[in-house]
């Protein structure tokens, strides 16, 4: 259930609809610009900021510590009496490495609230610089499981500033092969490298077993959203002889691994096979092990074109059918949820609970991960541009379903569909309001999702049958959190542009359907990728150009004239309502794009310009 104090937000007075995805005037500048034009950044000394972080006082780096095993429960790899350990005796040029990774992610983290200790700390982009530099001295030493922390935690955060090859090549290419030689040099009965540290005490072995672990999930993570294929298929975890991902109890008190005799597979699914052994909250890494291996999966299957790939639409492919590729992940999904004990369900099930025992953000997380997977499946076979009357239905552009779905069945998949939709916005707000909101890049890619979704059943309620009641308020909440998550991590600013080209778009069609009669999602091949996409970047121009040709192309028959363009108004309207502020900062990120960069009225108020003078 809904905690009281969600209830009680919900009867705030909030925008409407059309000013949430439409944004207010430009700030003079972005926050993060005067990040970059720090006079401190300006002058970057490696020296000055290798003393500052040998200098660092425990205690700041034990409260950095905490917000970064809090806020990151992807990357639970750190087990903290031992970085502590480190810390105190002289620090290591891994140690280092890997503390400047650490203060990399939670500098911006620490921001948010804002304690007095954060202003002890140097900007986050002084880290990364100085955090790359050690880094680039450190892969090509002996193999050392700091440094494969620290080149995992920096992926995170290059993914999140939007440098994808970076984060590709500190994950794939250089943390996972490291890994590799760590684990060789373990099992090998005649090491090469007879200098590198291979400890067999109990707590390193843990270690090495969950940072082996952490290095699958950004492996799915990265993967998905591009087309590359993962590096650690569960196939090697088990050729590797990796034992099962240790529960929380078990990394924090060094359990022996050699009593773990359960299998990966066994492990990961064990409600099939110890129907009273379900996974509980402390093995929340665990879960988000198996639920990355199906997220990927899932992106898989979408970006290879998903029911447009060739053969998909053959009957014995439709997704109704028990043993078609999507009824077979759909069932792994759902095999994933009930191998959970039933006190990780949401909405059974709140966050206020769960932060009682220091566990909020991992139920946020996992739940998140549950019910974004189930959006994009169901997704996939909804249309992009419904343009009927109808109820819920499938495909209505080429290539179609061959076969006619069991009765009911398009009924039940929108519920299931805009469930998950309604799931992830209440989720994140009550988050958000038990202090625990986890900006992340996948965090921000569910809220992203949903957003999008909320915006096509307002625009078209009788898809879901009028039940998306609160579509409105899921919205509100979902760029309630972007707004947020922008200041932490620029893949904001991507998906923010995409919601507000696909509200244009959503809005047009919805309120004069004929105008785009005929079109379909191959008109809106780029902005469709857009909206599925994991690893987003801004392709404003585009999405105009699709909208503009589409918009062309129907005025050409003489029934529905062109829109023109229009000159910016001098005093914009400013939304002075309580989220007023926030979609002020929503709208910081917007690049200039024409006359879209500087101006955005009301969609009901004025016809939006949606090309350039003289096309």
């Amino acid at each position: 259930m809904r905690s009281s104090l969600s209830c009680a937000f919900c009867r705030i007075q909030r925008p409407t609809f059309e000013e949430q995805v439409q944004p207010s005037p430009r700030a003079e500048q972005n926050p993060r610009s005067q990040l970059e034009s720090n006079d401190s950044f300006q002058h970057y000394d490696k020296r000055k900021v290798d003393e500052h972080i040998s200098s660092l006082p425990k205690d700041m780096i034990l409260k950095c510590l905490n917000i970064f095993n809090n806020k990151f429960p992807e990357l639970g790899l750190l087990h903290m009496p031992s970085v502590i350990r480190e810390l105190e005796c002289i620090r290591s040029e891994q140690t280092k490495a890997l503390l400047g990774a650490v203060l990399v992610v939670t500098k911006p983290h620490g921001m948010i609230f804002n304690p007095a200790w954060v202003d002890g700390l140097l900007d986050a982009d002084i880290y990364a610089v100085y955090t790359r530099e050690m880094l680039s001295g450190l892969v090509l030493d002996s193999p050392s499981i700091q440094v494969v922390q620290a080149l995992l935690i920096i992926t995170l955060h290059e993914w999140g500033s939007r440098n994808f090859h970076k984060a590709w090549v500190y994950c794939e290419g250089i943390a996972i092969r490291i890994m590799q030689a760590i684990h060789s040099l373990r099992v090998t009965r005649y090491p090469l490298d007879t200098e590198a540290d291979t400890r067999n005490d109990v707590m390193s072995v843990a270690i090495e077993n969950r940072v082996f672990w952490a290095c699958f999930i950004m492996d799915r993570m990265v993967s998905s959203g591009t087309y590359n294929p993962p590096m650690l298929p569960m196939s090697e975890m088990e050729k590797l002889g990796i034992l099962r991902p240790l529960s929380t109890v078990e990394f924090a008190f060094g359990t022996d691994l050699a009593s773990h005799s359960l299998g990966i597979e066994e492990s990961l699914m064990r409600s099939e096979h110890h129907p009273t052994g379900l996974l509980d909250i402390t093995q929340s890494f665990e879960i988000l092990v198996s639920g990355f291996d199906i997220w990927a999966q899932v992106m898989t299957f979408i970006l290879n074109d998903g029911r447009r790939a060739p053969g998909m639409c053959a009957p014995q492919n439709c997704p109704w059918v028990p043993g078609s590729p999507w009824s077979r992940t759909r069932s792994q999904l759902e095999r994933w949820r009930a191998s959970q004990h039933d006190r990780l369900y949401y909405p059974n099930n709140g966050v206020v609970a769960h932060m009682s025992l220091g566990y909020g953000e991992s139920f946020t997380y996992s739940n998140l991960l549950y019910y974004v997977s189930t959006l994009m499946l169901h997704r996939e076979y909804f249309p992009f541009l419904p343009l009927n009357e109808a109820g819920p239905r499938g495909p209505i552009d080429h290539p179609t379903l061959e076969a006619e779905a069991p009765p009911g069945w398009w009924e039940e998949s929108a519920k299931e569909l805009f469930k998950a939709t309604e799931q992830i916005a209440l989720l994140l707000h009550e988050a958000s309001e038990c202090g625990v909101s986890l900006y992340t890049p996948f965090i921000g890619f569910c809220a992203f999702s949903a957003a999008n979704m909320n915006i096509y059943v307002h625009r078209f309620p009788k898809m879901n049958l009028g039940r998306s009641l609160r579509a409105e308020e899921g919205l509100h909440y979902c760029l309630a959190y972007l707004s947020g998550f922008r200041k932490v991590c620029k893949l904001g600013d991507g998906w923010l542009t995409t919601i507000e080209h696909s509200s244009l778009l959503y809005e047009r069609a919805a309120s004069d359907r004929h105008r785009y009669q005929g079109k379909t999602r191959a008109d809106f091949d780029i902005l469709h990728q857009s909206i599925h996409e994991f690893r987003v970047v801004d392709r404003s121009n585009d999405y105009i150009q699709e909208i503009e040709g589409a918009e062309r192309a129907a005025g050409q028959d003489g029934n529905h004239p062109p829109y023109h363009i229009r000159e910016p108004r001098a005093n914009p309207v400013d939304v002075e309502m309580p989220l007023g502020q926030l979609l002020v900062e929503a709208s910081n990120f917007a690049h200039d794009q024409g006359a879209w960069g500087h101006w955005w009225p009301s969609l009901e108020e004025v016809d939006l310009a949606l090309g350039f003078e003289g096309t």
